[in-house]
């Protein structure tokens, strides 16, 4: 599965929406009242990645059924001809609607996907269909629950091998393991996460499935028996990903726009109240700025959270800290231009706790230089 960037040059990626919540401070009779709801969405028709996907699908079911107990897991999976934009939004708004409000929703969609510059990033359905993945984080929020988690696997590209991957039924539990306790109940929010940045392929292979995805599944299996957050999650996937790319593409393999693609760098917004974000928050907890892809300069900032760095931000020129507005338009940061909600993503991530930005005043329409210290 490739990535395609429409405005530049196109670039396939395969988009997985996964939303999870976890939580290891209570106590079982506690946790027994409470579900994770899994949406998995496999694009298992697509003729060249669909034995990658159903990998994929596979793993993502497997590590859930034999680390969650059955009275706590509801798994739905669409997969096939059920793969159909109507039919994935209507099931994940029938699910969130039939939820409590202590209850966690993890989507996960594996396939083919693009990214527009001014639409964001989308879904290339083998039914010929396209679904924006803010159609998706819509479709997520018909009632608020506790902890909502979006993750995406598309963007990777198919790379044919000769033996065909084993795979074991795996063992429903009546129990519970501490990460997935920890994972699901603790943190309440959103959590957004993708296989790769803007502009990189998404790899993959028809043995172990994508790159990104085995090295999810692999940290949820080996981690099962300890308490872990989602910024530990991230922060080790991340790293693991990036180290599977360079092992199985020691020369790096040709990228969408003629240049050589080096790794693979995935990328996550962690927004949750309990601040655990491990230092794997790209535009969460750490800035506290949400902002989405816009036809002016930079992107658009939609949310400032309350009590996050963005409300305390120095401006050249101003006395005192002041607070971010929705509206106001970040065009850089520690001197890279931001074009998109995935430049500014990585800036955010890659930053030290000291970062510089410019941004757009909405009311004087000029333009500022701002810093701010950001957590951990």
């Amino acid at each position: 599965m490739q990535r395609l960037f429409l405005v530049s040059l196109p670039r396939r990626l395969f988009l997985p929406l996964l939303m999870v919540v976890l939580s290891c401070t209570f106590s079982v009779a506690t946790a027994e009242a409470k579900v994770c709801h899994l949406v998995v969405i496999a694009d298992t028709n697509d003729k060249t990645i669909g034995q990658s996907v159903d990998i994929d699908q596979r793993n993502v079911t497997g590590v859930f059924r034999e680390n969650v107990a059955r009275n706590q897991l509801s798994v739905q999976t669409l997969s096939g001809n059920e793969v159909r934009k109507s039919r994935i939004l209507s099931t994940i708004q029938n699910v969130n609607r039939r939820m409590s409000k202590e209850d966690t929703l993890i989507v996960y969609l594996a396939g083919h996907g693009a990214e527009d510059r001014r639409l964001g990033h989308y879904f290339e359905l083998s039914s010929g269909e396209k679904m924006l993945r803010n159609d998706v984080l819509r479709s997520m929020n018909s009632k608020d629950v506790r902890l909502k988690v979006l993750i995406t696997d598309t963007c990777s590209v198919f790379k044919r091998l000769k033996a065909a991957a084993s795979y074991a039924q795996p063992q429903s539990t009546n129990t519970t393991s501490a990460a997935f306790v920890s994972l699901c109940w603790k943190p309440a929010g959103e959590i957004d996460m993708s296989a790769c940045s803007s502009g990189e392929f998404s790899m993959g292979d028809n043995i172990s499935g994508g790159y990104f995805t085995s090295q999810l599944v692999n940290y949820l299996d080996r981690n099962r028996s300890r308490e872990v957050s989602w910024g530990q999650l991230f922060r080790s996937v991340k790293q693991s990903t990036a180290q599977v790319f360079r092992e199985k593409n020691p020369r790096g393999v040709p990228g969408p726009d003629g240049e050589t693609q080096r790794t693979q760098t995935p990328i996550a917004r962690l927004d949750m109240d309990s601040g655990d974000s491990g230092g794997g928050s790209s535009t969460g907890p750490r800035f506290g700025v949400r902002v989405i892809n816009s036809s002016g300069r930079g992107v658009l900032i939609t949310e400032v959270l309350r009590g996050t760095p963005g409300t305390q931000v120095n401006v050249a020129g101003l006395s005192g800290p002041v607070s971010l507005e929705a509206g106001d338009r970040i065009v850089s940061i520690n001197g890279r231009r931001i074009d998109s909600e995935s430049d500014y993503a990585r800036a955010v991530d890659d930053s030290g706790q000291a970062m510089d930005f410019e941004v757009i005043n909405k009311r004087d329409g000029r333009t500022y230089r701002a810093s701010v210290r950001l957590t951990r």
